[in-house]
């Protein structure tokens, strides 16, 4: 006891530890920095004792910023404040997230236990956008009348946690509230009321077309973890409906008009290549338009790294007000500019010796001029490792990144930079690699400085570690705040110590001056992307359209599945940044080319695969060698001889041209029914007396047409059996299988491995669609049976018009999401362009086995897109533990389609089972669909009226 009364010692509780949101849960030891004296009258006496057991709050560790109590304590558990046991009692009183798919909570099996668990997130963002239904409700509520269920939460992130219901404990059965079901911020009535009055504003048709753009939206902002509120929704959608509004002005002749607010219609203005504004719908950062997957870095992050730079920027430059143009920020844009005009996508070897510096009259510069002065201090050349890091994007497997990204920079700093610039610049590329990274998660600044070392990152974490010193005092202390190591200094140490709050961070290094700020802003940036910067900031950039344009350039110009694939958009873009590189080549391969090319690897590839059909991967190195299947393995008393894959493609062909002639002859055609004749016709090949298969809706005594004279077609290949006994049972009673009457729930790849030749049929992409599905929808009733083959003839058709796979995909993805029960499909798709190249068998078995539809397209789109020649992709899509042949038929039609008959291996053409019948169809049916169709009775006699 003191003089002044009693004494006590209290706790220091770690500011981020919220006592008020968990009062059962006591004060968590290790939330504890130490224990302060105090007398009774709440007077500090001096003495302090340390706890050594403390362990730094989760968010100063690097953990997210929570949103919602439930991620407060993942975060606790995550940072070792508590135990596991405490984690399970302490979430009973938090509220989450429980999607509804059917209107029920969505249950999963524990593997090995016999138990279940229901799947709950821990905020809004988390929740898939596949669920707009969910219920906000406590745990211990959700719990209560599901006895001995356990609990997932948030499954799908990198803090996913799985408690048993033992774990969580008996739920007691007390009051309960009403559950508040709560739709998703896309799905909820603010949205809801804008759609049809924006529709009946903007004229828009179809009327379902803005809905569908917001899915499109809200899916892929999800795919990097953010959340579109209903506002940012809504001026999204106003703002796709002014550029709908405009294009269609545009195909009337008439010149555009743009409201004079662009920012409250949901617009920001990019650049054109004659330095003219651009209105585009702003995406908030949330998603890129391109839609183009990440390869290393993400799109979020490059974007959040530019904007961010110029937010520190014109801070650092002492703007209170709008935003202005730095002329730091204008010199980045410069040397972006040098980076892609002067280096290829994709590194070949030693960066250039020399850059191409600005053009004084390009689309840049003349819509950047009204930027303030440069610095003209060296500390602005550091602003080259952000334009230089990008760059490494799509480095190869044997080049070594982020070497390649400090080459190209010390190529913009010059020789005469100076080793301190040198390493300075070093020291950031190596930190942007890191936080420029496509996983969910980056590494905190602190961390990444802590791997890379040197005196400059040891010096900035020991200020760090002193939490509670005042920051503008530590970086006062920081060099004299005008060399390029101060300056560099400071800014490491604003975004190390203040990171996880931008607004803190990027204010305290711009106390500095322009670079300083700058560079934490883009380190900031970088780490969490413009969602994570101050949105008033954001809003306050003037030319936020053209820092957002610039860098997506960057982000498409350097990644593998970006501009190097889009040949419809290398013209503008040698406009935009001539190089010589994207001068347009010539016409390219002929149609002919193509469809032959289709029809003959994917024979090839049926025929590769034919022998080790469903075999493991170990099977089929036992049998072909330690490298697989490299060639031919005779199969069916032979070698490449062909499945039954092959021949109802075949078949299938055979029925569009006849089907094509008869329309041409008589005025109509029913072509659904052209194609079940013509697999009546197979069905007889395959030892079916004709009186059995024809079925008897037909009176032709005997299969007609040219085809069915190849003598070589009447032999048994392993058919289907879903086709084959869906066929019979169409020749017993000539009811033919749709997609809203379906014959069974099959979803095999019997669909989906015929359809190839459907996307001659028409050039509406509707139409090719609904033909591809109900063409498989003879037999397969189940929607990924019958929707693989839609999306498969659109992607098909696609390609057989020159377009590059990605926006062929794109395309079909774009019908596919029209139909019911489409999710199962795309799913798979988003997998297969998720997958990282080169392709394995271990890749592929992770996409599936082949053996049904989405899984069939889904392995063979991934192969297609992630080799660069024929040969290759035939060879890998048949070596793997799964339906060998129909993904080698699938995955051939594509790249022969993309390749051109030139490119096949001609010693697999020459030993190739049907070669003449496959190029002889082949060319008929261009006849058939070209402008000089023949109208004699021979043509007729070859391709009969079914």
């Amino acid at each position: 006891m003191t003089e002044e009364g009693f004494v006590e010692w209290r706790p220091d509780v770690d500011p981020e530890f919220d006592e008020k949101a968990f009062p059962g849960l006591g004060i968590p030891v290790r939330a504890i920095r130490g224990w302060a004296q105090y007398t009774a009258f709440g007077e500090p006496t001096g003495p302090r004792r340390v706890n050594e057991q403390y362990r730094p709050g989760p968010v100063w560790s690097g953990f997210p910023v929570p949103t919602s109590d439930a991620e407060k304590l993942l975060n606790y558990l995550g940072a070792n404040w508590i135990s596991r046991a405490e984690f399970a009692q302490a979430l009973l009183d938090c509220e989450v997230l429980v999607p509804l798919p059917d209107g029920e909570p969505l249950l999963r099996p524990v593997p090995g236990t016999g138990g279940r668990e229901v799947i709950a997130y821990s905020s809004s963002a988390k929740v898939p956008g596949r669920y707009p239904r969910r219920w906000r409700v406590t745990v211990r509520e959700l719990l209560a009348d599901r006895p001995g269920i356990g609990l997932t939460l948030d499954p799908g992130t990198g803090l996913v946690r799985s408690l048993t219901a033992a774990e969580l404990g008996v739920v007691e059965d007390g009051e309960r509230r009403p559950k508040a079901e709560e739709p998703a911020p896309e799905a909820g009535p603010e949205v809801a009321e804008a759609l049809p009055a924006l529709v009946a504003e903007f004229g828009v048709e179809p009327p379902d077309l803005l809905e569908r753009h917001l899915r499109y939206a809200v899916d892929h902002a999800r795919d990097h973890h953010f959340e579109l509120t209903p506002a940012e929704c809504v001026r999204y959608l106003r703002g796709f409906a002014w550029q709908y509004r405009n294009g269609v002005r545009r195909r009337a002749g008439q010149e555009p008009e743009w409201p004079a607010d662009l920012g409250a219609d949901g617009l920001i203005a990019h650049v054109d290549e004659d330095a003219q504004p651009r209105p585009v719908p702003w995406t908030f950062g949330k998603f890129s338009a391109y839609g183009t997957l990440a390869a290393r870095f993400a799109w979020h992050r490059i974007v959040g790294a530019y904007v961010g730079f110029a937010i520190g920027d014109a801070l650092g430059g002492g703007a209170t007000g709008p935003l202005p143009l730095g002329g730091l920020t204008r010199n980045l844009l410069f040397h972006t500019d040098s980076v892609l005009r002067g280096l290829p996508p994709v590194p070949a070897g030693e960066v250039p010796a020399t850059l191409p510096g600005p053009d004084p009259d390009g689309w840049l510069a003349v819509a950047t001029r009204h930027a303030g002065p440069a610095p003209a201090e060296f500390s602005a050349l550091l602003a080259t490792a952000l334009a230089a890091t990008p760059t490494a994007a799509a480095a190869m497997a044997d080049l070594d990144g982020e070497q390649y990204a400090k080459d190209v920079a010390r190529e913009l700093t010059g020789s005469a930079a100076g080793a301190e610039v040198t390493e300075g610049v070093d020291l950031l590329v190596s930190l942007f690699q890191s936080l420029l990274t496509r996983d969910a998660f980056a590494v905190p600044v602190h961390l990444r400085l802590r791997e890379v070392g040197g005196d400059l990152a040891t010096s900035v974490l020991a200020l760090r570690e002193d939490r509670d010193a005042d920051d503008v005092t530590q970086l006062e202390s920081i060099g004299d705040g005008r060399s390029v190591r101060s300056v560099l200094g400071r800014a490491l140490f604003a975004a190390a110590k203040r990171g996880h709050d931008p607004e803190t961070a990027i204010t305290l290094a711009a106390r500095s001056g322009p670079v300083a700020g700058a560079l934490a802003g883009a380190v900031v940036g970088a780490r969490l992307g413009v969602p994570g910067l101050p949105a008033a900031w954001v809003a306050a950039l003037p030319d936020l359209g053209l820092l957002d344009d610039v860098a997506s350039d960057v982000f498409w110009y350097f990644n593998r599945n970006g501009l190097q694939t889009e040949t419809a958009e290398h013209a503008r873009w040698e406009r935009r940044y001539p190089s010589g590189r994207f001068t347009p080549k010539p016409k390219g391969l002929s149609l002919r080319s193509r469809l032959r090319g289709s029809l003959l690897a994917g024979a090839i590839g049926d025929a590769l695969g034919a022998k080790t059909e469903f075999d493991s991967i170990d099977r089929i190195r036992d049998i072909a060698g330690p490298d697989g299947i490299t060639d031919f393995i005779p199969a069916y008393g032979g070698v490449g001889r062909i499945t039954d894959d092959t021949q109802m493609t075949l078949f299938t062909l055979e029925a569009l041209i006849r089907a094509h002639a008869q329309q041409r002859r008589t005025g109509s055609a029913d072509v659904v029914h052209s194609l079940q004749m013509a697999y009546q016709r197979w069905l007889h090949t395959q030892g079916v007396a004709w009186d059995r298969a024809r079925g008897p809706q037909s009176a032709v005594e005997a299969p007609d047409g040219w085809l069915i004279t190849h003598q070589e077609l009447f032999s048994r290949r392993a058919p289907g059996l879903t086709c084959f006994g869906e066929l019979e049972a169409y020749g017993r009673s000539g009811v033919r299988g749709t997609m809203d009457r379906p014959v069974n729930n099959s979803k095999g790849c019997g669909g989906v491995m015929r359809a190839a030749p459907i996307a001659l049929w028409s050039d509406d992409l509707a139409e090719v669609f609904r033909l591809g599905a109900e063409s498989a929808a003879l037999t397969h009733g189940h929607p990924s049976g019958y929707l693989s083959s839609g999306c498969f003839a659109v992607i098909m058709h696609e390609l057989l018009h020159g377009k590059p796979l990605l926006d062929a995909v794109a395309t079909a993805r774009a019908e596919l999401v029209k139909h019911p029960a489409h999710e199962e499909q795309s799913m798979a798709l988003e997998a297969a362009l998720a997958m990282p190249g080169p392709p394995t068998p271990e890749k592929l078995e992770q996409l599936g086995q082949g053996n049904v539809g989405e899984t069939a397209l889904s392995m063979s789109v991934y192969v297609a897109l992630t080799t660069t020649d024929a040969d290759s992709a035939l060879l890998a899509s048949v070596n793997h533990s799964g339906d060998s042949d129909s993904t080698g038929s699938v995955c051939g039609n594509l790249v022969g389609a993309m390749y051109g008959e030139e490119a096949l291996r001609k010693s697999w053409l020459d030993r190739l089972e049907l070669r003449d019948v496959i190029v002889g169809l082949a060319d008929d049916a261009l006849t058939e669909f070209g402008p000089d169709a023949p109208a004699d009775d021979r043509w007729f006699a070859r391709y009969p009226v079914d």
